[in-house]
Order: C-alpha cells, then structure tokens, then sequence
C-alpha cells in the first residue's frame, strides 16, 4: 500500500512539476491575441507571413539588461537590407504590466527602432504566454522607491519561419551573432528540427 501511495505521490508531483513549467496546457501562445499600441496580432500571423521571430521580455525600468539587448537589436536592424527586414519581426513583451502601460513601452521600443514591436499581455496571462517559451520571471522586492524590480530570463526568444523555437540568442552576445542567426534563419540554414 505505501508502495501505491509513493507511487501516486510521484506522479502528481511530476504532473505539478510539468504544469508548473509549461503553463497551462490549453494555452494557445500561437494564436493569443498580442496588443501593440496600434494593433493587435497573433504570433500564427507572423508564421503564415514566414517571418523569423525574436521575441524578448523585459520591462521599462529594468537597469542593464533590457535597454542592452534592445540596443544590440536596433544595431542589428541597422544592418539589414530591407528585402531581410522584410522576413523578420523584433517583438519586445513587456513583463511588468502593472506598472508598464502600453503607451510608455511604445516610447521605449520606439526609442531603440520603430522596427521593435512592443507589446503588453494582462498579468492574467503573461505567466502561461512566458511559459511557452521557456521565459522565467518574478515579481523581487527591493529597498528602493521602485519597491520592486523583475527578475527575468534575458536571452532572447528565437522562432523560425515555422514557428518552431531554435537555439535562444544569449545575454550579451553581438550584433554579428544575431545577423548570422537571422541570416542563417530566412536562408533556411541553421533549423533544429
């Protein structure tokens, strides 16, 4: 009998452990309505357009390593022809809707490339929508007057043409891995299947 009982308490601890770390398994990233602050659009969209997709959360007082990585993004935009702009979207999810409201982050966004989509999800929502993507982050409280800051994941999301996620651009990484990756992605080089 405490065999039987180990044995089911294992099972729901595996069951809590996957459900923890992939959301809510009806949740549907893909086709979840993503609102910028002129429109609204569905991953799936940029899919049947055959775009690759860097997507990256952050939020607006994050110190280093957002506004960083959104540097690096423009420099990386400034860079491409626009036939390879054309295959490629920068989408910046904001991961502190409480306090980030969707005009501010378009002026952010727009601050580093008016080709970086910003986009804001309801708290509601951004656990399960972070989760398909394998994107951490927690509400940390600090002595400050900002009371708290966001830990967050800071690679940055890769989708290729298909949807399908490939190997994540690193934190820090330059402007010429992110041109190789992209280029590599929109020639069909470099796909994990």
């Amino acid at each position: 009998m405490k065999t039987v009982l180990a044995i089911l308490l294992l099972a729901l601890c595996l069951a809590f452990s996957y459900f923890y770390k992939t959301g809510n398994p009806r949740f549907d990233a893909y086709n979840y309505s993503l609102q910028t602050t002129n429109k609204t659009f569905t991953l799936n969209e940029l899919k049947e357009q055959k775009k690759v997709m860097l997507l990256y959360f952050g939020f607006l007082s994050c110190p280093e390593a957002c506004p960083t990585t959104l540097s690096t993004m423009a420099s990386t935009i400034n860079e491409l022809s626009l036939e390879e702009l054309n295959k490629v979207e920068f989408v910046f999810i904001d991961l502190d809707p409480e306090r980030d409201s969707l005009k501010d982050i378009g002026d952010y966004a727009r601050y580093f490339s008016e080709k970086i989509i910003p986009v804001s999800l309801p708290l509601k929502d951004l656990d399960n929508f972070t989760k398909k993507f394998g994107i951490v982050f927690m509400k940390q409280n600090i002595q400050s007057e900002m009371d708290y800051t966001i830990e967050h994941s800071v690679d940055v999301v890769v989708l290729d043409q298909n949807g399908k996620m490939q190997e994540p651009i690193h934190s820090g990484s330059p402007k010429v891995v992110y041109l190789k990756r992209i280029r590599d992605l929109i020639n069909n080089k470099d796909l994990q299947k």
